[in-house]
C-alpha cells in the first residue's frame, strides 16, 4: 500500500468551512528599496485585522490581494489613493483573474521578483488566493492530513440534496482519487466552532 493510501485510510473526520465573500483588490507596487517594501508589509499587516490579506510577491515587486466585506469598499479605494501618492509605479486591479496573475508573473520576471505561491482550487485549477470553500480531511488526533480548496464557482456548480452528498460531490470531482472517502459513511458531528462536521465511520 502507498504512503497516499495509507494516509487516507488514517481519515476519521472531514471538516468543511465555508469562507466569507466580498469585494477583492489586487495591487501591484514597485519598490525602489528594502525600506520600502519593509513599509508595504506593515501597511498590509495592519490591514489583516480588518481585511483578509494574502501577499503575492516580494523582492522588487510586492504585491498583496486582498478581500474585504462590501462595506469596506471605502478603504479599498483609500488605499489604493495612499499607495498611488506614495510609491512611482502601482498597478491595482478591484478584482484577482487570470489576467492579472498573468501580469502579476510577467512583471515578477521583469523585476527578479520572487512570485509567492497562491492556493489553487482543487478542482478546476484556478489560481485562488481566497477560495469559497475549504475542506480538511483528519485523523483522529484531530491533525489535518489533507486540505482541500474549492473556488466559488466549482462550489456554486456542485448541486446536492444535502450537506453529505455535497461533500461527496466535491471530493468525487477532486483531482485528487478520494475513492474510499467517498464511498464511506458520514455521520453529521454537531459543533458550535464548525458548523458542518462529519465523522468517518465506515468504509462501504
Amino acid at each position: 500500500m502507498s504512503k497516499r493510501e495509507d494516509a487516507i485510510d488514517t481519515i476519521s473526520e472531514i471538516l468543511v468551512d465555508p469562507q466569507p465573500r466580498g469585494l477583492r483588490a489586487v495591487f501591484l507596487v514597485e519598490t525602489r528599496s528594502s525600506a520600502e517594501a519593509a513599509e508595504l508589509a506593515r501597511m498590509f499587516s495592519e490591514l489583516a485585522a480588518r481585511l483578509q490579506v494574502r501577499q503575492l510577491s516580494k523582492g522588487k515587486l510586492v504585491s498583496y490581494a486582498i478581500q474585504a466585506d462590501e462595506s469596506d469598499a471605502a478603504l479599498i479605494e483609500e488605499i489604493e489613493e495612499v499607495l498611488k501618492r506614495s510609491y512611482a509605479f502601482v498597478v491595482t486591479q478591484h478584482s484577482f483573474d487570470d489576467i492579472i496573475y498573468r501580469i502579476l508573473k510577467e512583471l515578477c520576471h521583469d523585476t527578479a521578483s520572487k512570485l509567492i505561491p497562491v492556493p489553487r482550487c482543487n478542482i478546476c485549477g484556478k489560481q485562488e488566493p481566497f477560495p469559497g470553500l475549504v475542506v480538511s480531511l483528519s485523523d483522529e488526533e484531530g491533525s489535518v492530513i489533507f486540505s482541500r480548496n474549492y473556488c466559488s464557482n466549482c462550489t456554486a456548480g456542485t448541486s446536492a440534496p444535502s450537506n453529505k452528498e455535497f461533500v461527496r460531490s466535491l471530493l468525487a470531482a477532486d483531482e485528487r482519487d478520494f475513492g474510499v472517502i467517498e464511498r464511506a459513511e458520514f455521520v453529521r458531528r454537531r459543533s458550535r466552532k464548525q458548523p458542518i462536521r462529519f465523522k468517518i465511520r465506515t468504509a462501504l
